[in-house]
């Protein structure tokens, strides 16, 4: 798989070929030189002309004989039709110097991804990156991640590949809403701003117990990376356009490189939602990768580590939990979660527009107590780890969800029952349907005998 470099023909400085030269000698591709000449027409009087000079900077490189070719193209498209632009290992392009108009912004390197070629670097700063590629620095990159995203995955992914070219250190940056992380954990926090310690007014502060959530998944989301080099968690709490925050991060630490996923969007839906990747790579000071969420990594099912069973103290939620600790092995866990509904007249404790509430604190001990007798005491139940919780929710499905989300767990095990409950808080069987439809986590539904 080659390595294709697109550089505007004619331009004053093609730094961009000597990255891309020094990319192929690192990997031991070929390397493919594709001249664009943009915004001019190539004619038959032109094009010998354009050939030459863009084969005087391949016998400038110091690669092997027959390791470079070049070809000439007429404009963007022509470029993007290349099928060993589609099948390349990465694609390098100029960040600079490529025509665009009113109704046509994007840049080629930023049409070069939405069209799913391999990783597009965007070139800046080059003396950083080629020093990187000949061995003699680290570089510093700062990674765009979200849990929830599967456009992260791919420059997740993608980081594998850049430590094995040279080392890194990376930073793992998640741009995240304070408010609406609070509301996807449901974590709780008082809005009485006159109680609050005076940092804790900030609407930009991140609770601490949703930070703690947010490290964890962001640190499942990167994984064990091989190589040389370190890997920072940074979260980065912000309004507005997450580009600009991420550009920040990398401004402020002085990164060298910027990685993003791109999903493929067509044009209405680009124009909607906007675009994070085509931010960084408009913007940015420094070299942008992009990756194309195609490439992406697949995830392989592995069996469920630790499962949550929503408890109504039936004989169904009792199904559940031995249905739950047949499925996870030794040292595996399961959580019993006891969602009160809130009832009209009820108070205690201070309302929260974003989060659920704990257990009313007069049947707090009581419930807590009554979740711990429901755990097994055989010698098996002890190989597992248990940990019990009881919330105030108004949504039971919503609250069930976002103790999933708190609790990072890999199923939900739900027992359903025809019979009535006289318990107060029994789960009604549309809990399960819309458990099925809203939560993130796979659903296993118990069935009664």
């Amino acid at each position: 798989m080659a390595i294709v470099c697109a550089s505007p023909l004619m331009a004053r400085e093609s730094r961009e070929v000597e990255v891309a030269a020094a990319l192929a000698a690192r990997l031991g591709e070929p390397l493919l030189l594709v001249g664009v000449i943009d915004g001019e027409p190539l004619t038959e009087a032109t094009r010998p002309e354009a050939q030459r000079h863009l084969e005087a900077q391949a016998e400038r490189l110091e690669l092997p004989p027959g390791r470079v070719s070049c070809r000439v193209r007429s404009d963007t498209d022509a470029v993007l039709a290349d099928e060993e632009c589609r099948h390349s290992r990465w694609v390098v392009a100029a960040a600079e110097g490529w025509r665009t108009s009113a109704w046509r912004r994007a840049s080629l390197p930023e049409r070069l991804a939405r069209h799913g070629c391999g990783p597009v670097l965007s070139v800046r700063r080059e003396d950083a990156l080629v020093d990187w590629l000949r061995g003699r620095r680290r570089l510093l990159v700062v990674v765009g991640v979200d849990p929830l995203s599967p456009t992260a995955d791919a420059a997740v992914a993608f980081l594998r590949e850049l430590r094995r070219v040279g080392p890194c250190d990376v930073l793992a940056t998640y741009v995240c809403s304070p408010l609406e992380e609070r509301d996807r954990l449901g974590i709780h926090t008082p809005v009485h701003v006159d109680l609050l310690e005076p940092q804790a007014r900030d609407m930009e502060a991140l609770d601490p117990a949703v930070e703690t959530v947010l490290l964890r998944e962001v640190r499942e989301q990167v994984g064990d990376l091989l190589g040389e080099g370190g890997v920072e968690v940074v979260l980065e709490p912000g309004f507005g356009r997450p580009a600009d925050h991420l550009l920040h991060v990398a401004l402020s630490r002085g990164a060298d490189l910027v990685v993003v996923g791109m999903r493929a969007r067509g044009a209405v839906k680009r124009l909607w939602h906007g675009s994070v990747s085509a931010g960084v790579l408009r913007n940015a000071e420094q070299a942008v990768v992009c990756v194309p969420d195609v490439l992406r990594e697949p995830r392989h099912a592995l069996p469920p580590r630790s499962v949550l069973v929503p408890v109504d103290f039936s004989d169904a939620s009792e199904r559940a939990i031995a249905q739950a600790r047949s499925l996870v092995g030794p040292g595996g866990r399961v959580h019993l979660l006891h969602v009160h509904r809130k009832r009209l007249g009820e108070t205690g404790g201070f309302m929260d527009h974003y989060g659920v509430l704990p257990e009313p604190p007069r049947e707090r001990e009581v419930m807590l107590r009554r979740l711990w007798e429901l755990v097994p005491r055989d010698e098996g139940a002890q190989a597992l780890r248990w940990s019990v919780e009881g919330v105030t929710g108004e949504d039971i499905a919503q609250a069930i969800c976002q103790a999933t989300e708190r609790e990072g767990v890999d199923l939900v095990c739900l027992g359903t029952s025809g019979e009535p409950s006289r318990e107060p808080d029994a789960l009604p069987g549309a809990v399960a349907r819309e458990l099925v439809a809203r939560c993130r986590r796979p659903v296993m539904v118990v069935p009664g005998t």
